[in-house]
C-alpha cells in the first residue's frame, strides 16, 4: 500500500537467467541460449554481453534489428553483474535474485519498498525474438512458464504471472496453454504479431478458440515481434519508436478491425508497455474509414459490426499507460475509467520507480479514478489476487 492506496502492478518483469531453461527437452538442450562476452567491445558502451541464439546474438546495440533487452551482464556475476546491484544499467541496489525472480523474499521486500501489494509478472521482451523454429520456441516458452509457476507459488497472493503462448504451431500452442492453465497462470501473454503474421490470420483460429475457452485474459506486450521492422530499426531509439511500438497498431487492427473481439465476446485484452497515446490514432483512423469502406470493399463483412469506440469502451479493452501521460484524462474518457491500468515495468531502470506516486499526485484525474487505476482495474482484468 502507498499513501493509503492499494497497488496492483499490471506489468512487472523478471529478467532472463539460465535457470529459466534448465529443463529444456534433450533435443533442444544444445540450442539453449548461451551467454557470451563480446571481444573488441570498447565501443559497445554497456552492451558487451549477449545471448547466442541459433547462430546470432541478442540483443545487439547497432545495425538492423537493434533493440534493448536484458543481457547476461545484467543477471550473471561471471558476465559482469553485481550481486547486489543487478538489472538494467541505471537500476539501483537490486539483487540478482530480485530481478530474475529467483529470490522471492528479496522480490517481496523490493515490492514493499515501492508500496506494491501485487505484481503481474511478464518475461523479458527478448522472448519475442528467441526463435522462429516452432518447436524450439515452444520449448523455451514452456520452460519459462514452469519456472514462473514455481517461483510465484511461493507467494501466490502477491506474485502473479502471465504465461507465454507459442503461436507458430497450433498443436504446440494448445499444449502450452493447457499446461499454463494447470500451473496457475493468471493471463496469457502474446506479442503484437507472430513474426510477419497478424493474430487474425486464419492459421491461428484454433489457438484463439482455445484461449477464449480457457477464460484467461490476453495481454499484448511490447516487443520486436514484426520482423520486417528489423531493417528500419538501426538503433535502440529506432526500436523504441518503431520496432517495439508499432506492433500495437497491428495487434489492434487484428483484434478490433478484424472482428476478433466480436467473435470472442467474453475475451478481455490489455495492451502493455506501448504507452497510451497511440490508441487515439488507431481508433480515429479506423473510425474515419469504416463507413466509406462499407461501400467500397468487395466484402464488407470483413469489417467489424461495432465501431472501434464501442469495442474499446466495452469493458473488455484495457490499456496500461505511462504515469506521466498528459493524455490520460482523454484516455479515461475514451475507454472508461474502469479500463486504465497502472504499471511500473519493474525492475527495468526506465524511470518508473515512482510511477504510482505520480498517479496519486496528479490533479487532472479524480480521487475516484485513482484507486481504480492503481488497483481495482487490474482486479477486474486479472481477477482477485
Amino acid at each position: 500500500m502507498l499513501d493509503g492506496f492499494k497497488i496492483y502492478d499490471a506489468d512487472a518483469h523478471v529478467m532472463m537467467t539460465p535457470e529459466m531453461w534448465r529443463d529444456l527437452p534433450k533435443e533442444y538442450a544444445l540450442r539453449r541460449p548461451r551467454p557470451v562476452a563480446i571481444g573488441d567491445s570498447a565501443d559497445l558502451a554497456h552492451w558487451r554481453t549477449a545471448w547466442l541464439l541459433d547462430g546470432r546474438i541478442e540483443p545487439h546495440p547497432y545495425g538492423p534489428g537493434t533493440h534493448a533487452a536484458n543481457t547476461p551482464g545484467m543477471t550473471m556475476v561471471e558476465y559482469g553483474a553485481k550481486p547486489d546491484n543487478a538489472g538494467d544499467f541505471n537500476a539501483k541496489g537490486l539483487s540478482i535474485g530480485t530481478v530474475t525472480g529467483a529470490d522471492v523474499p528479496a522480490r517481496l521486500k523490493a515490492m514493499d519498498a515501492m508500496g506494491h501489494d501485487v505484481q503481474m509478472i511478464f518475461p523479458s521482451t527478448l522472448y519475442a525474438t528467441m526463435s522462429i523454429d516452432p518447436g524450439f520456441e515452444a520449448a523455451l516458452f514452456r520452460c519459462y512458464n514452469r519456472y514462473m509457476a514455481g517461483q510465484c507459488k511461493q507467494a501466490p497472493k502477491r506474485l502473479k504471472w502471465a504465461g507465454l503462448l507459442p503461436m507458430r504451431d497450433p498443436r504446440l500452442a494448445i499444449e502450452a496453454l493447457e499446461e499454463m492453465v494447470k500451473l496457475g497462470a493468471s493471463s496469457v501473454v502474446v506479442f503484437g504479431t507472430v513474426g510477419e503474421r497478424m493474430h487474425s490470420n486464419a492459421s491461428f483460429r484454433a489457438i484463439w478458440d482455445a484461449v477464449a475457452a480457457s477464460k484467461l485474459p490476453v495481454c499484448v506486450h511490447m516487443a520486436m515481434s514484426f520482423t520486417p521492422f528489423d531493417q528500419i530499426s538501426q538503433s535502440i531509439q529506432d526500436a523504441n519508436m518503431i520496432g517495439k511500438a508499432m506492433p500495437a497498431q497491428l495487434a489492434f487492427v487484428a483484434l478490433v478491425g478484424h472482428g476478433m473481439m466480436e467473435r470472442y465476446a467474453d475475451m478481455k485484452v490489455a495492451f502493455l508497455e506501448f504507452g497510451g497515446e497511440w490508441i487515439f490514432y488507431s481508433v480515429g483512423r479506423m473510425t474515419h474509414y469504416m463507413e466509406i469502406n462499407k461501400l467500397r470493399m468487395a466484402d464488407p463483412s470483413m469489417l467489424p459490426k461495432h465501431t472501434a469506440e464501442e469495442i474499446c469502451s466495452s469493458g473488455r479493452f484495457f490499456l496500461a499507460v505511462e504515469s506521466s501521460d498528459k493524455m490520460m484524462p482523454h484516455e479515461l474518457a475514451l475507454l472508461g475509467d474502469g479500463q486504465i491500468l497502472y504499471s511500473s515495468d519493474f525492475p527495468h531502470g526506465e524511470g518508473r520507480d515512482s510511477a504510482a506516486r505520480e498517479i496519486i499526485e496528479r490533479t487532472d484525474i479524480t480521487e475516484v479514478q485513482k484507486p481504480k487505476i492503481l488497483y481495482d482495474n487490474a482486479v477486474s482484468f486479472f481477477g482477485e489476487p
